[in-house]
């Protein structure tokens, strides 16, 4: 049995919060981790495409990056407490991704991606829509419906 299982998040499996807009951007990129996982896979079976998995990296990241942006605008805007806190997780999170995406572009090496996305960012994912975005959304759900 791999290591690498898809799908890596099942769909039926996001943790939901009091908002659907956040939900909506976590099934959206949770659908973009798993195509990313699926090419991933089939790339260590002997049929990397070096290409396509540079562009879902790439749009991968964006997407989160823009996720990212979307909750931080809220937070600051609605004056959730721990914003601060809350973004500077975005923050690092992001510059994971960014150097990660480097490393990719400049190595190619399917397992330290793979290594990431299935175990690292799969149990980040959990956490963080579990605790972060769990408490933000309910504090935001007092304003935003």
């Amino acid at each position: 049995m791999s290591k690498y299982q898809l799908p890596i998040v099942a769909s039926d499996q996001i943790p939901l919060v009091e908002l659907e807009l956040m939900n909506q951007v976590h099934r959206e990129e949770v659908e973009m981790i798993n195509q990313l996982g699926a090419l991933l896979i089939d790339g260590l079976q002997g049929k990397p495409e070096i290409d396509k998995i540079s562009h879902s990296v790439k749009a991968w990241i964006d997407h989160t990056r823009d996720h990212f942006e979307g909750e931080n605008k809220m937070m600051m805007e609605y004056g959730f407490p721990p914003y601060p806190v809350h973004k500077g997780e975005h923050d690092q999170v992001l510059l994971r991704l960014e150097s990660l995406q480097a490393e990719w572009l400049k190595e190619f090496n399917l397992e330290l991606l793979a290594d990431f996305i299935f175990i690292e960012w799969r149990n980040w994912f959990g956490n963080h829509v579990n605790s972060m975005d769990m408490v933000t959304a309910q504090f935001l759900g007092r304003f935003i419906r």
